[in-house]
């Protein structure tokens, strides 16, 4: 086991451990890509403000989003032990304010961004609108992890379908999410979420260059307590 690895799953471990009272059960989804899978554990933890959603990966990456009371995007922690990345961003007005290290080098950026939301959580931000059942464009902000960049994303309500889940058809309302402008129609992912309570399922899509093997990331496990 690689050091950085073993150190970000002890790291993970001990804040899965000491859960706050006020987090809600953990959610466990495998990112499959290709052969090569990844199983992330996420739960939600209430706060005064919001709440804040953890991420831990098994690849080592964690993330921490604090979102306000609408699920928006307060701040954001990425940390990537095997990529020597570690910052914490936050929005300022119409600018992301990043610092921290990206690949073992140094990181201070101000990414400018519109008046639009930031929603770096997408899986728990969108469920709101997803379970609104509107066709109407949604525009919002993320921010790439991995080459610390903002992208203007919308998303885009479909029809509802059945889906398989782990094993079992469920109902799900789909979402559709591309970038806007011109590179609108070369691009897009697919994302649904129980109608019953916005959470989510599924999500379908490729991150990278043409050629890169799709993307399915699938719930596997809700946790003992959660229905």
């Amino acid at each position: 086991m690689k050091k950085g690895f073993a150190s970000a799953l002890a790291i993970g471990l001990l804040g899965i451990l000491a859960m706050p009272a006020a987090a809600q059960a953990m959610l466990t989804y495998r990112d499959r890509t290709g052969h090569v899978d990844i199983i992330i554990h996420i739960w939600k933890e209430e706060l005064p403000s919001g709440a804040m959603v953890h991420s831990l990966m098994s690849d080592g990456d964690i993330h921490r989003v604090e979102n306000d009371g609408s699920n928006e995007t307060i701040s954001y922690r990425f940390a990537s032990p095997s990529r020597n990345t570690s910052y914490r961003a936050h929005r300022e007005g119409n600018e992301i304010m990043i610092e921290g290290t990206l690949n073992g080098s140094p990181l201070s950026r101000r990414l400018p961004i519109n008046a639009a939301i930031w929603m770096e959580s997408v899986e728990w931000s969108l469920r709101e609108y997803a379970m609104s059942g509107s066709p109407r464009p949604f525009l919002f902000w993320v921010l790439q992890p991995y080459e610390v960049k903002a992208y203007l994303l919308q998303a885009i309500g479909e029809p509802e379908e059945n889906i398989i889940v782990n094993g079992h058809a469920q109902a799900a309302a789909r979402v559709r999410v591309r970038p806007t402008g011109i590179l609108a129609p070369f691009w897009s992912s697919l994302y649904w979420f129980r109608p019953s309570d916005g959470r989510f399922m599924r999500y379908e899509g490729v991150r990278g260059l043409p050629g890169t093997p799709k993307t399915v990331v699938e719930l596997i496990d809700t946790g003992p307590d959660s229905p």
